[in-house]
């Protein structure tokens, strides 16, 4: 029989917001249809005014349904949502504890048919928390695989109580590269996180043998926060543009619009872009869908991440599945996959070392074989790794 696993994400993707934690939904299917039997639990909270709560709590105490959800949620595999309603006043311990409850209560509703064996949290606030919950109650035990940076000071003091207990007393810890499991220990943390890659899909992404984009292209896959540090991208083509005697494209795909996709523009990027004064140089995508992604991924030149921390580099990784080189900081996560055969590591906020490496590479001083670096990350993390690193982490 597959064993049975109940996963507790901390987002997911959903009708408002398609690609939000799409890499837990792909790993979830693939673990679904090869040896496991996995659900998914999601609670989405609201904060409402009094009256509002009042009304929903009014009406729940007297409604039939059990509040969980398969149309929010992306399915394949089965994955439940219920809502979370907060009144908008109550202390963030409060609507915590809460959430907890509201947890349970949708745990106790689908387990009456299917009894999960392990769970399993993705990143330890709030998943974690949550997992750590419904284990003490229902004696059932969890993991928790860390994908968040890990800053403890981020976060209420409570719940980093809550975190430093789920992360201590899990079965088992996994960080997603050797920079996260520093992190995770340097907090203090009585545990040994293992290293669990992230699922890269090999037959999500393959090298275009016919490149057709004669113009040469550079492309980055961001967000407008200081820890991807999109600033010292623009300043590194202002510097480029400076020593390129060619014309040159900058793809910029990205937004910051994490809970509603309507929302999605590129005005931070675009400010930017006129800052350095390479506007004329730059082709902005607020989003894309993931064949739309693949399709600029094949058609680029060399991929360009100025993190000052990545977990892992999911981004940097889909380019290298398609072939390409990367340019990147030295920010973490990207290191345990970037060597001399596929790409170049560079200082954080060094924008001239980026600059002078995309000369090169563009002139063909430094030449890279788009199968060594697509075959390097098949063999840490494509589909048959994957599947082994968490048959043994389940056990």
């Amino acid at each position: 029989m597959p064993k049975k696993i109940l996963i507790i994400p901390s987002w997911y993707p959903n009708s408002d917001n398609e690609l939000v934690g799409t890499f837990f939904r792909e790993q979830a299917h693939l673990l679904n249809t090869n040896g496991f039997d996995i659900k998914i639990l999601f609670g989405v909270a609201h904060e409402v005014g009094l009256f509002k709560y009042l009304s929903i709590r009014f009406t729940q105490l007297f409604s039939k349904k059990n509040g969980l959800n398969k149309t929010y949620l992306k399915q394949e595999p089965e994955a439940f949502s219920f809502p979370i309603y907060h009144y908008k006043k109550w202390p963030e311990k409060r609507k915590l504890k809460s959430s907890k409850q509201k947890y349970q209560q949708a745990f106790k509703t689908i387990t009456t048919l299917w009894q999960p064996e392990l769970i399993h949290a993705q990143c330890s606030a709030n998943g974690g928390i949550y997992a750590h919950y419904l284990s003490k109650i229902n004696n059932i035990p969890f993991v928790i695989i860390e994908h968040q940076i890990f800053l403890l000071n981020y976060y209420k003091k409570y719940v980093q109580k809550g975190i430093r207990k789920a992360v201590e007393n899990a079965s088992k810890i996994g960080a997603v590269s050797y920079h996260q499991q520093r992190c995770i220990l340097m907090n203090s943390m009585d545990c040994n996180p293992t290293i669990i890659w992230n699922l890269m899909d090999e037959n999500k992404f393959e090298i275009n043998t016919k490149q057709t984009n004669t113009k040469f292209t550079i492309l980055t896959i961001s967000y407008p926060h200081l820890i991807k540090d999109t600033e010292t991208f623009f300043r590194s083509l202002e510097a480029f543009k400076a020593i390129c005697e060619d014309d040159f494209e900058a793809i910029i795909i990205g937004n910051d619009s994490f809970s509603d996709s309507s929302k999605a523009n590129s005005s931070n990027f675009k400010t930017l872009a006129k800052k350095y004064q390479v506007f004329d140089k730059c082709t902005f995508h607020p989003q894309l869908t993931r064949a739309e992604i693949n399709t600029k991924l094949q058609s680029c030149h060399v991929f360009v991440s100025t993190s000052v921390a990545e977990t892992y580099g999911v981004a940097v990784r889909e380019a290298m599945l398609c072939g390409k080189p990367v340019i990147a900081t030295k920010s973490g996560g990207v290191e345990d996959s970037i060597t001399e055969e596929t790409g170049v590591l560079v200082n954080l906020k060094d924008a001239e070392a980026i600059a002078e490496n995309l000369l090169k590479i563009k002139n063909k001083e430094l030449v890279f074989s788009p199968e060594t670096i697509r075959n390097y990350i098949i063999e840490k993390s494509g589909r048959d790794a994957f599947i082994r690193t968490m048959t043994d982490f389940y056990n």
